[in-house]
């Protein structure tokens, strides 16, 4: 059985680090965080059962950090307790009509807050129950995204039993074609999901000494995306220099698989894109890659998360958006660095730093 997972988010820290060891005791796991911003930053790619957050707080208090929160589908339904040393009556009311699930003022006893822990968490366990879905979004994305491919595919089989007798032998590669791409297509989108839905509840097992040569798995990934883009083979300019990277080679496949697909598919036939790699220093590689299509605005990019499209309207892009977020999480959990820079129709960098394999030093 799952241990109960839980943020503890409070900048004193004697009294951060006892109640830590008290709920350690008491079978938790606990992760700490001395500010509401270090709290969203665990927030990016852990995924707690509960969050326990002191309101007065420095870089970020707790009242911004659960505003924050609640703005993230992925996050909002987690039970938020309040910690206060503050016993005025309007600070708890306060906090209660923002949404927050419960609030203990300082000092307290333990036997108080495990109550209150047990409480709220059976509560979430409900919620994930009857909810542990990806959310498809206000437009049913996700439901899009199932029945094209699949309609694709029906479609095609159908067309192919009714004129076994009429088409010729060009005409029936033509459909084979049309029904392998849209169940890869397919395929995909359920394998971003199952992998979403495992990184959410930390199932994904990220082992300290996987390696990864960066520009094998390169051309494997450049290969296998071609695939989908017959003939486009000169919208890529890469120059990848060798080196031992610290993250699997699966995860560096998927990575540049959906980073690379997204630059070609947001891009013009006649842009091309750049993809660059070198040692950064004696700690990290760095990856570039750009692009001279579409690009976002800072709105849209601040919004980046599982399922989240943009202008699907105008852009016509395929996916539920999850490549770019599951990368994202993936390399934060590898230890490594993401930026992405962008702009509307100009173009989108996105640099990665993952940290080198130095055979030097032990593991």
């Amino acid at each position: 059985m799952n241990k109960i997972k839980i943020l503890l988010v409070d900048d004193e820290v004697n009294l951060r680090e006892t109640i830590c060891e008290l709920l350690i005791y008491q079978n938790y796991t606990v992760k700490l965080a001395c500010n509401g911003q270090e709290a969203l930053n665990l927030l990016e790619h852990w995924t707690p059962d509960l969050i326990i957050c002191d309101i007065m707080m420095p870089v970020m208090d707790g009242s911004t950090l659960h505003r924050i929160i609640k703005d993230i589908h992925s996050l909002n339904s987690i039970p938020f307790i309040f910690l206060t040393a503050k016993k005025e009556n309007n600070i708890m009311r306060k906090c209660l009509l923002e949404g927050a699930d419960d609030f203990i003022a300082k000092p307290f006893r333990i036997k108080e807050l495990i109550a209150i822990i047990k409480s709220k968490v059976a509560r979430f366990e409900r919620i994930k129950n009857t909810q542990n879905h990806l959310y498809p979004g206000d437009n049913n994305f996700l439901l899009h995204e199932i029945n094209t491919p699949l309609n694709g595919i029906l479609g095609s089989i159908e067309l192919l039993i009714e004129n076994q007798q009429g088409l010729d032998k060009k005409e029936i590669a033509t459909f084979y074609k049309s029904i392998k791409a849209s169940g890869e297509r397919l395929n995909r989108t359920m394998q971003n999901i199952i992998l979403y839905q495992n990184l959410k509840n930390n199932f994904v097992e990220f082992n300290d000494n996987a390696t990864a040569e960066i520009e094998t798995t390169f051309l494997i990934a450049k290969e296998e995306i071609f695939k989908s883009y017959e003939g486009q083979e000169k919208r890529i300019d890469f120059e990848i220099e060798t080196a031992l990277i610290k993250i699997s080679q699966e995860h560096v496949q998927f990575i540049l698989f959906e980073l690379i697909d997204n630059a070609l598919k947001f891009s013009a036939n006649n842009k091309v894109i750049i993809v660059s790699g070198q040692k950064f220093n004696e700690s990290y590689y760095e990856l570039v890659i750009t692009d001279f299509g579409i690009g976002f605005s800072e709105e849209e990019l601040n919004k980046i998360g599982a399922g989240q499209q943009f202008n699907r309207e105008e852009r016509e892009q395929q996916g539920l958006g999850l490549g770019l977020f599951l990368s994202k999480i993936i390399i934060k959990k590898s230890n490594g660095v993401f930026t992405i820079v962008s702009k509307e129709n100009e173009g989108t960098t996105i640099k990665i730093f993952f940290p080198l394999h130095n055979p030097t030093i032990l593991d």
